[in-house]
């Protein structure tokens, strides 16, 4: 052991063991190869040329959930990835699991078959594959437009009744209702938005 006080730089450039001789003595380095910075070299191939899938197919951008590109099954399903927190805390809202070996789906990744007889994405705690009849996904479409639209037609209805009331009288005589345009006049669904 070392006795007395250290001296800075004392022991700089000096391995006292062997292990730590090995240690400062590291090989030289080698050229491997240059690197060129051409960029056709740097382009990825996927083995064939061409534009990218979602140009070519038309079905690529109507199934924004992307499971059936995972597995077959009858076209008259509605599918969507489910959160397994969100199920904790609002239920399956008409939705159903999808069971790994149910007759009319054949899955293409066999590693997304869960213990529990699911189908998930990620890991086995991940998002829930589930299903709904398309119809039921249209007549819920159609009261969703229909609360949309009475919401929409309420405001109008508010802003109108506001204006009235201000002709009468009722938030004082010096206050007079100016021009005013709703701003639902813009509103667009968003299914009928494309690129």
């Amino acid at each position: 052991m070392p006795r007395g006080v250290p001296t800075i730089g004392s022991s700089f450039g000096r391995a006292t063991t062997s292990s730590a001789e090995e240690l400062t003595h590291a090989p030289a380095p080698k050229v491997l190869g240059s690197i060129t910075l051409d960029e056709k070299e740097h382009t990825p191939s996927f083995g064939e040329d061409g534009p990218p899938p979602w140009e070519t197919d038309p079905r690529w951008g109507r199934d924004n959930t992307d499971a059936r590109r995972f597995i077959e099954c009858p076209e008259t399903w509605e599918l969507r990835w489910l959160n397994p927190r969100l199920i904790d805390q609002a239920g399956f809202r008409d939705w159903r699991a999808i069971p790994a070996d149910h007759e009319r789906v054949t899955l293409k990744v066999p590693a997304m078959h869960a213990p529990d007889n699911t189908i998930r994405r990620g890991s086995h705690h991940g998002d829930l594959l589930c299903f709904m009849p398309k119809s039921w996904m249209d007549s819920r479409r159609k009261i969703k437009a229909m609360r949309a639209q009475r919401a929409a037609q309420s405001s109008v209805d508010r802003q109108e009744q506001v204006k009235e009331e201000m002709r009468r009288g009722h938030f004082g005589r010096n206050v007079s209702p100016g021009e005013s345009k709703h701003p639902g006049d813009n509103l667009v669904d968003g299914r009928t938005i494309r690129d």
